[in-house]
C-alpha cells in the first residue's frame, strides 16, 4: 500500500469515529401529548371520582334545603303570609341555602384546583422518573398551544408514559 492509501484509510477511520461519537452523544429526545397523559392518568380518574362524590353530597344538602323552602313556601301561601314566624323561617332558610350554595361552589373550585395541582405534581415526577430510567435528555410536552410545532411520530412517548405513570401510581414500578 502506498502512503496516500494509508492516509485515506486513517482519514476515513477518524471521520467514521467522529460520526459514531457524534451519533452516540446526541441527546435522546421525545415528546408526549400532555392532555392525553393527564386524562388517562389513574390518579386523575381516582380523584375525579372522589370529587364527584363530594360534590354529590353537597348537592344533596342543597336539595334538602330546597325541599324545605318549597314546604315553607306552600305553608306561607296557605297562611296568605299572615304568620310572621313562617315568613321569618322562610327567609332564614333561603339565606342558609344561598350561603351554602356559595360556600359549596367556592369549595368545589378550591378542591378542583387542589386535585389538579396534586395530579400535575405527581405526573411531572413520574415523567421525570421515566426520563431518567430510559436515559432521555429531553422529553418535550405537546399541549397544542404551539410549544411543539412538529415531531416525528416515532418520538411520541404518550402511550409509554401513560402506561408507566399508571403502573407507578398503582405501585407496580
Amino acid at each position: 500500500m502506498n502512503r496516500l492509501n494509508i492516509v485515506l484509510i486513517v482519514l476515513i477511520l477518524v471521520l467514521s469515529a467522529f460520526f459514531i461519537y457524534d451519533y452516540l452523544n446526541r441527546p435522546k429526545t421525545a415528546y408526549v401529548i400532555i392532555g392525553e397523559v393527564f386524562n388517562e392518568f389513574s390518579m386523575k380518574k381516582d380523584l375525579e371520582k372522589k370529587y364527584t362524590a363530594t360534590k354529590n353530597v353537597r348537592q344533596k344538602v342543597l336539595d334538602s334545603i330546597a325541599i324545605d323552602l318549597r314546604i315553607l313556601t306552600k305553608k306561607i301561601d296557605i297562611e296568605k303570609g299572615k304568620n310572621e314566624e313562617s315568613v321569618n323561617n322562610y327567609n332564614l332558610k333561603r339565606e342558609e341555602f344561598y350561603q351554602k350554595q356559595k360556600n359549596f361552589q367556592q369549595d368545589n373550585e378550591a378542591l378542583t384546583k387542589q386535585y389538579d395541582q396534586e395530579i400535575l405534581t405527581q405526573l411531572n415526577q413520574y415523567v421525570k422518573d421515566y426520563g431518567k430510567e430510559n436515559h432521555y435528555q429531553y422529553i418535550f410536552g405537546n399541549d397544542n398551544n404551539g410549544s411543539l410545532m412538529y415531531a416525528e411520530e416515532t418520538k411520541n412517548l404518550t402511550k409509554q408514559i401513560t402506561e408507566y405513570i399508571n403502573q407507578k401510581y398503582k405501585g407496580l414500578k
